[in-house]
């Protein structure tokens, strides 16, 4: 048979389900294995790999059952280069370790055959033969303590005695870190690991075992891990080179670094947008959004996107967004709650362009909306000479993706800062419109801004704020009940303020809530590590990721490893070069880093508002530890 089902255990009593697919499925099989993967782009996906046919035979190939957010599943079939192909197999088993699926045991249509243990890498989609565990009809599990067990089952060499032996086998030996995928960085002054800051191991690729041997002793239970989540101790870093235009052939690849030596990595970084595939409209609304996000995601195509001063649409297209845009959100609260796999980004500042090279090398929203929920922390537009093609792309997609793509609040998402820092002057420019006008775009999407959400909370665990805790948002009831739409000046409404405005204490071991040093903004705080274990504790949470400031290597940790900052625009301002960030935040809480870096000066486009009397009357905000007061 080739049927699933599923059991429902959020309430008693239990009841099974039976899945219903729409997609080609499997064919029929018996003494198959299964194995959940959750980690990378099939994370969440059920895999079952070989089995025995109707016909009797060994099978080799390998399907991965997904759910859908809509709720709908289907069946995939697992890609697979050409070179080594999997032994058909059944009575084996199967478990993922990371991105991996290892497969051990089994037998073959030939009963003296000698069935090696093999690896599925679901990133690469390849096979690799290893040495061979001559075992079949047995469990398999992976311990805490990264060893992989197999236990029962019957030996080949003796198939009608069942054995109650215990193989342990050394999963680091079997899953290296190659050295091709892994160079070693340049020699350099090395960057200091966050103290108290909890680390996985290194993203790693399936290697040849060194071997495996029986446990002699007792298996000790596993151990409750201090921490939910963890920040991988490598970084992800995006690499291209630059075209003969000037600005880029926009071919990448990417490397793995490890996070205390970003200081030392090459800025030769630029990105290509990849073109969305734009089914069909069904509505006068997904036709918007479509006309929105396909000339906007078309950068490498319509070049004149990022040069021409005059926006590519119309004003009332862009109102139309605007107020569709808020219908969307109007049905949202004030806190949401998405699950993992999540991409986390930074302020953008209406630097279109590095959105774009993030979209291009990590993918963008139209390749992986079903796989991973998008988060962005605020700050759309001001400082950045593309706000408007930044605050419309995401306006677009949030109506298109309304449950996937979660737009929060930041600092200059309210007209009181936007109209002097930037996108006031943009909207005035390049749609020659008063903005002073109540049905201008600046009104309507600063209208829109008010009902921005202010948190996001990922599974209970992460907290996302564009800046911060304070003494008025100890708790996340503190936004809930605030009235929308969200007005700042409003009394009663400073839970907003620490919201978006706030910031960690510069030094972990400055306690408390004090006035803030180098902000201007009337009642802005700093926050110390103090206040965010007790934040954490009386929430039940474990981390806070947010935005607002400017971290000098794209993403800096702070109070003690439990706040994450992260910024997702390069060289902010002209003035810092430091690299653009985007968190990644899979099932297993692991948060990893992927970054692309500042251009070269040969290939760097304009994106910074760069008038000297400009930044003379709004200096840039420094970033951590650097500088004096700014707004």
């Amino acid at each position: 048979m080739n049927d699933v089902w599923c059991l429902n255990v959020d309430a008693s009593p239990f009841t099974w389900t039976k899945v219903t697919c729409k997609s080609e499925s499997p064919p029929p099989r018996v003494y198959h294995s299964g194995a959940q993967c959750l980690s990378g782009s099939a994370a969440g996906m059920l895999v079952i790999f070989g089995g025995r046919g109707a016909d009797q035979s060994a099978l080799s190939d390998s399907w991965g059952l997904r759910r859908h957010r809509d709720g709908s599943w289907d069946w995939v079939r697992a890609p697979s280069r050409p070179g080594i192909v999997p032994l058909g197999r059944y009575q084996h088993s199967a478990v993922f370790v990371g991105t991996v699926m290892l497969v051990a045991g089994g037998r073959t249509n030939q009963v003296s055959e000698v069935v090696p243990f093999e690896a599925y890498n679901t990133e690469t989609a390849e096979w690799v033969n290893l040495p061979s565990l001559r075992r079949f009809r047995h469990a398999c599990w992976l311990g805490d303590d990264r060893m992989l067990y197999l236990h029962g089952g019957f030996i080949q060499d003796a198939p009608n005695l069942p054995t109650n032996s215990v193989i342990r086998c050394n999963i680091q030996r079997i899953v290296k870190t190659k050295d091709k995928e892994t160079p070693k960085p340049a020699a350099g002054p090395e960057a200091k690991v966050p103290a108290g800051t909890k680390y996985s191991a290194p993203k790693q690729v399936v290697h040849v075992p060194d071997g495996s041997h029986p446990v002699d002793g007792p298996l000790h239970p596993m151990q409750e891990e201090e921490k939910v989540f963890c920040l991988s101790n490598q970084a992800h870093v995006a690499v291209s080179r630059g075209g003969e235009d000037g600005h880029s052939d926009m071919a990448d690849m990417v490397r793995r670094i490890s996070i205390d030596r970003l200081q030392d990595e090459s800025r030769k970084m630029v990105g290509r947008p990849k073109v969305p595939v734009v089914g069909a409209a069904a509505s006068p609304k997904d036709t918007l959004c479509s006309a929105f996000i396909t000339r906007l995601m078309r950068v490498k195509e319509n070049s004149t996107v990022l040069t021409d001063p005059v926006f590519a649409f119309k004003r009332e297209y862009v109102v139309e967004l605007a107020k569709e845009f808020q219908r969307v959100l109007q049905t949202q609260k004030n806190v949401v709650a998405v699950r993992t796999p999540v991409k986390i980004f930074g302020s953008l500042f209406g630097n279109f362009v590095d959105l774009m090279r993030l979209f291009d090398s990590w993918k963008a929203p139209s390749s992986d909306i079903e796989s991973f929920a998008y988060v962005f922390l605020g700050n759309y537009v001001d400082r950045g000479l593309r706000g408007l093609e930044t605050v419309c792309l995401l306006m677009a997609l949030k109506v298109k993706y309304p449950d996937q793509i979660h737009l929060l609040r930041g600092c200059h998402e309210d007209r009181t800062v936007n109209a002097v820092y930037g996108f006031g002057d943009e909207c005035s420019k390049r749609l020659k419109e008063d903005i002073k006008d109540p049905e201008s775009v600046f009104q309507t999407v600063n209208n829109a801004f008010a009902w921005l959400p202010l948190a996001v909370t990922i599974e209970d665990k992460i907290l996302c704020v564009h800046a911060g805790i304070g003494p008025h948002f100890s708790k996340l009831d503190d936004l809930l009940r605030l009235p929308r739409p969200v007005e700042p000046a409003v009394p009663g409404n400073e839970a907003l303020l620490d919201a978006v405005w706030n910031d960690p204490a510069e030094v972990d071991s400055d306690p408390g809530f004090k006035k803030h040093p180098r902000r201007l903004v009337d009642g802005a705080m700093t926050y110390g590590e103090d206040k965010v274990r007790q934040f954490l504790e009386q929430n039940r949470l474990e981390l806070i990721v947010r935005g607002h400031e400017v971290a000098t290597q794209g993403f800096d940790s702070s109070a003690g490893g439990r706040v994450l900052t992260v910024v997702s625009c390069t060289d902010y301002c002209g003035k810092f070069n430091n690299p653009a960030c985007m968190l990644v935040v899979q099932k297993t809480f692991e948060v990893t880093p992927k970054l692309v870096m500042p251009l070269e000066s040969g290939n760097k486009l304009k994106v910074w508002i760069e008038d000297e009397e400009a930044l003379k009357s709004r200096p840039p905000t420094p970033p951590r530890g650097v500088g004096k007061k700014s707004d």
